[in-house]
């Protein structure tokens, strides 16, 4: 994907970005991936070439990607530790932050406002891809834990109206049974390796009312996608 600059960063932004030394491996699939709608996995695969991203879109990743490997270097216990597993006759692979005796760690870089709403069904479904992926390779997890470091938080504001006290946040995370863990990983990699690839579900494209907003605001492959430009300007409701 190429990356542009319309705002005028500096060039060492650019090249951070562009240095980001993420890999799945020889993974078919990543936790993430496989989290994703089925629409938006192929539609940036098929158009790769294509996609591009301004540097102001891509500085939150930057953000994350520093605290993580500050932090990496203080935990104890198995840190950022790729494991893969086999599922579907496909290979899936993810990152742990941190696992020690059985306990998982994720660590996140979000906002405020994030935390002060129920927990986030993909953070629920990515924790438990990774108990299913230890489970895989001989570790079994007791229990899961997103430390959240909230980028927008302010002191002043601490302690009112549901506001969290601190910039850094622990929630405790749902730990489903392993035999959920594999149906839900199960019906992922289905979806994802179908024939004919499945439509976004309006709660996949955050549908407000007749307005859906990851296709609108958040999506980078939209320009391709024949469900959002189709029909009525591709605001057709879909559900699976």
């Amino acid at each position: 994907m190429k990356i542009t600059n319309q705002y005028g960063a500096p060039d060492v932004f650019i090249k951070a970005i562009q240095g980001d030394p993420y890999d799945m491996g020889d993974a078919d699939f990543s936790v993430t991936g496989l989290i994703q709608p089925p629409q938006i996995g192929r539609l940036r695969k098929e158009h790769e070439d294509k996609l591009s991203s301004d540097v102001r879109d891509e500085v939150w990743k930057l953000l994350g990607s520093g605290v993580h490997a500050v932090l990496e270097g203080y935990g104890e216990g198995t840190v950022e530790e790729r494991l893969f597993a086999e599922c579907g006759g496909v290979k899936i692979s993810g990152a742990v932050d941190l696992v020690k005796d059985g306990h998982v760690t994720d660590y996140k870089v979000t906002s405020t406002y994030t935390v002060t709403r129920p927990l986030k069904p993909d953070w629920e479904s990515q924790l438990n891809m990774y108990a299913w992926l230890l489970g895989q390779n001989g570790v079994e997890a007791k229990s899961l834990t997103i430390v959240t470091v909230l980028r927008d938080w302010m002191q002043s504001r601490a302690g009112k109206n549901n506001y969290p006290d601190s910039a850094i946040v622990s929630i405790s995370v749902p730990l489903w049974s392993p035999e959920r863990q594999l149906r839900y990983v199960s019906k992922r990699v289905e979806v994802h390796t179908m024939d004919t690839t499945i439509p976004c579900t309006d709660e996949e494209r955050w549908a407000r009312g007749n307005t859906f907003v990851r296709c609108e605001s958040w999506c980078n492959v939209s320009e391709f996608c024949p469900q959002w430009r189709g029909g009525s300007s591709g605001k057709e409701k879909s559900n699976r």
